[in-house]
């Protein structure tokens, strides 16, 4: 029994050799009794959601039109429920931070760096193993929020790393955090409720063979279950690439990979809990294997979207978002245009101007052109995929000339770019 031990060990280690070689680092207004626009979706997916029930666990699989990965250009159309929030609470794409370097609004007791990737765009944090990251401040989080960030692992990906790790804790003292089991008795009391962590690990390609699927798991306190990946996150371009999606609404946790709902918790979450933190972390991993991390977005969901548009006579999406310097729409839009839809068809009276914003980086031309890009981009899409009048939709675009807050940091330039409705006559 121990020579065939032996001769897997090393048949591991060979492939992990050959490997290395091929390749280094290229590598819905509130809950659902309330939110009437995404009630008919909410329902289909939401079979487990009781009082009682804490097995909402769910792997909903896109299944109305192809991938995004596929390149379409209509493929942001899918059965994605989430909507993002729309006050931008936190924002960190590591633009301001130097290649080389960490993060300069992050900690971690172990090393990390900002590095750049081959056929991704922007800046990335490099994860080391068994290291946990975080931003360096307590987020004063509402009951309802979003959180979505960028996950990256490198290709190719041994399946004996370990996994990738991100946690919502409730603390009291970010001091005591900073020092962690190692710095003093007060870490385990620190804690006003056990965290929610969730764990993910990309499957394996087999070439020639049946490909090993993803897994992941959850727990909090004494709940804890398993998480099917399915093939939605897999170490072989495109799809090493995924957007994980956090949507919060008082007890109740969903998380998505990409627009595949993977799960779905109306009751986990402590009464009385209020998250202040959340952090990264990775498990063991080889050398030559990392996680990536880039564009987190952490932002308080709206109370009433439907009021501030037919009351209010306006509202503002941050949700709508767009590939860099383009109009094309990023597949996480969908449930934000998805509820402006079901306030639209709701009120057949309602005709709407829709205008595009953008932050002041780059031409003021160009960026003009761009938000008025956009917003036809939005019309299109509520149109061609929802069935409202075009005669409803007036589109404009103000670029950089309007901005809700000085353009002075990151977080700033994501509140501007924005897309704005307002009621018209």
């Amino acid at each position: 029994m121990k020579k065939y031990i032996l001769v897997v060990v090393i048949l591991a280690f060979c492939y992990k050799a050959n490997a290395q070689i091929l390749k280094k680092l290229k590598d819905k207004i509130k809950d659902k009794t309330e939110k009437v626009i995404d009630k008919k979706v909410d329902d289909k997916v939401s079979t487990g959601d009781n009082e009682g029930s804490q097995s909402g666990n769910s792997s909903e699989a896109v299944s109305e039109i192809s991938d995004r990965k596929n390149g379409s250009k209509t493929a942001y159309k899918s059965k994605f429920d989430f909507i993002p929030g729309n006050k931008i609470l936190l924002w960190d794409d590591f633009i301001q931070d130097a290649v080389g370097d960490f993060p300069d609004k992050w900690f971690t007791k172990s090393s990390g760096e900002v590095i750049t990737l081959d056929d991704e765009a922007g800046k990335w944090l490099m994860m080391r193993q068994s290291s946990e990251y975080f931003p360096d401040l307590l987020l004063d989080l509402p009951e309802n929020f979003t959180i979505q960030f960028d996950l990256v692992c490198t290709v190719p990906f041994s399946w004996g790393n370990g996994m990738f790790n991100f946690s919502i804790a409730d603390i009291k003292n970010l001091d005591d955090y900073r020092k962690g089991r190692n710095g003093g008795e007060t870490m385990e009391s620190n804690f006003n409720f056990p965290t929610m962590k969730i764990s993910l690990h990309p499957g394996l390609k087999n070439p020639g063979n049946v490909d090993t699927k993803g897994y992941g798991n959850y727990y909090t306190g004494n709940s804890r279950d398993k998480i099917d990946l399915k093939d939605y996150f897999m170490p072989v371009k495109p799809f090493n690439h995924v957007k994980i999606s956090i949507w919060k609404q008082k007890q109740r946790i969903r998380v998505y990979v990409d627009e595949n709902k993977v799960l779905d918790l109306p009751k986990i979450l402590p009464e009385g809990m209020k998250p202040n933190l959340f952090a990264f972390e990775s498990g063991l991993l080889y050398d030559e294997d990392h996680y990536f991390i880039s564009n987190l977005r952490i932002a308080a969901s709206e109370p009433d979207n439907r009021n501030k548009l037919l009351i209010d006579g306006k509202l503002v999406s941050t949700g709508i978002l767009f590939d860099v310097n383009s109009d094309n729409i990023k597949p996480e839009s969908y449930g934000a245009i998805k509820e402006i839809a079901g306030i639209l068809k709701e009120n057949s009276g309602v005709n709407v101007l829709i205008v595009g914003h953008t932050d002041n980086d780059g031409d003021d031309a160009k960026n003009l052109e761009l938000s008025k890009k956009r917003a036809a981009a939005v019309k299109k899409a509520l149109v061609s995929d929802f069935d409202i009048s075009a005669d409803r939709l007036q589109t404009d675009g103000k670029g950089a000339t309007e901005p809700l807050v000085p353009n002075t940091s990151a977080m700033n330039k994501a509140n501007n770019r924005r897309v704005e409705f307002m009621v018209s006559k």
